[in-house]
C-alpha cells in the first residue's frame, strides 16, 4: 500500500469545492425563488380541475355498488349473502 498523500489531498480539495459552489447555488436558488412556495396550491392545474358535488344520491349508489360487489365475493366464497339494504343503511348513518 503506497503513500497516496497527493490523492487524499486532491480528494479534500474536490469535497470541499463541489460543497462550497452546492452552497453557493442553494443560495442563489433560494434569493431568486421570488416566493415560489407561497405559491404552492394556489392556481395552475388546480384551478383548471371541474368542481363536482356528490349529491345524496351519488353517495347512496356509490355505497350500494360498494356493498354489492363485497356480497359477490361473499358469494365467490361460498359465504352467505349480507342484507344489501340493511348493510347500505348500516354505512349510510354517519352520512
Amino acid at each position: 500500500m503506497g503513500d497516496h498523500g497527493g490523492v487524499d489531498d486532491a480528494f479534500i480539495a474536490v469535497v470541499v469545492l463541489v460543497s462550497v459552489v452546492a452552497l453557493v447555488v442553494a443560495v442563489v436558488l433560494l434569493a431568486t425563488s421570488g416566493g415560489a412556495y407561497d405559491e404552492i396550491g394556489r392556481g395552475g392545474l388546480a384551478d383548471q380541475a371541474p368542481q363536482r358535488r356528490e349529491t345524496y344520491a351519488d353517495v347512496v349508489a356509490e355505497v350500494r355498488a360498494h356493498v354489492e360487489d363485497r356480497n359477490a365475493r361473499r358469494a365467490a366464497r361460498g359465504e352467505p349473502p349480507l342484507d344489501v339494504e340493511a348493510e347500505v343503511s348500516k354505512r349510510l348513518e354517519d352520512v
